[in-house]
């Protein structure tokens, strides 16, 4: 990516051009998923023969749930098992796929995209990994720190007998989702400029790329900011309406529910999309601000 644009635009750009990179991306989403789609087909199949499905379908029936959760007991636990299975393979894809992806966004060549994009996430899975547990760790000190002991600290200082509503109740709250927001957002720059460094060339381990992340945000914080924002809404938009789509079908009959699962599958591939476009943004901002 040398031609020079703003990362916003060379984000929505690449959208347009890895069309197959984002197709690649939703491979992963869908294969983390099927761990838990297999679990729960089986628990769901499980209430349609059950005594309690009247009772489940006409709305919520607390007993009617915990006699079918208590009939159930080994379905739910390997459910939540495969739930795990699921977030553990997801985590792996992502660190895998999405490193590749940056790779595929560096050399400009749209295709050929899967087998580049396993093959170059391959070849730095290590070091990427060692970035994402700084990244997990940097996330949890931050957080313990700006947010939780702030927010504690408000709350004692309100007592015990304050309303919920009264100033330093409120302040609390503002500060903990503003504060929240702000660490969680510099924390992932670090982390995702850490690679497009490590994916670059331009560091070899996790140390020396989130130093080179590091110099990249001084002085263009806000900027980063602006664009894990951008990004994050326009997935979370993305989801919303699919979701409200996915509502309002209210599917009764088997195309029914096919119909369905091929329209949640688009949402997830346009969220897919949405994060090809937040790497390439990073690609393009971390190459402006490089000496």
């Amino acid at each position: 990516m040398t031609e020079h644009r703003s990362p916003l635009a060379a984000g929505l750009k690449a959208i347009l051009e890895h069309r197959r990179l984002a197709g690649v991306l939703w491979l992963g989403l869908l294969v983390s998923a099927l761990p838990a789609w297999f679990a729960f087909g089986g628990l769901f199949g499980a209430v349609d023969g059950s005594p309690f499905r009247e009772s489940l379908l006409r709305g919520w029936d607390s007993w009617a749930f915990l006699s079918f959760v208590g009939a159930n007991e080994r379905g739910i636990k390997v459910a939540f098992a495969a739930i795990g299975l699921g977030l553990l393979l997801s985590l792996v894809l992502d660190l895998l796929l999405t490193t590749g992806a940056v790779r595929v966004l560096l050399s400009g060549l749209p295709r050929p995209v899967l087998r580049r994009t396993v093959a170059e996430g391959a070849a730095l899975f290590r070091p990427v990994a060692w970035a994402f547990a700084r990244y997990v760790v940097s996330l949890a000190l931050w957080i313990g720190f700006l947010v939780a002991a702030p927010v504690a600290l408000l709350m004692k200082a309100a007592g015990k007998n304050a309303p919920p509503n009264g100033p330093l109740a409120t302040l609390a709250l503002v500060w903990g989702v503003v504060a929240a927001v702000v660490v969680l957002a510099n924390v992932n720059l670090r982390f995702h400029l850490a690679r497009v460094v490590l994916a670059r060339g331009a560091a070899p381990d996790a140390r020396r790329s989130y130093r080179a992340a590091k110099a990249a945000l001084r002085g263009a914080r806000a900027r980063g900011i602006g664009l894990w924002l951008f990004w994050l809404l326009a997935g979370a938009a993305i989801q919303a309406a699919f979701t409200a789509l996915g509502v309002r079908m209210n599917p009764g009959t088997g195309a029914g529910v096919a119909a369905l699962v091929l329209v949640r599958q688009a949402g997830f591939l346009l969220l897919a999309a949405t994060r090809v476009g937040y790497q390439a943004s990073l690609v393009s901002f971390e190459e402006s601000r490089r000496p």
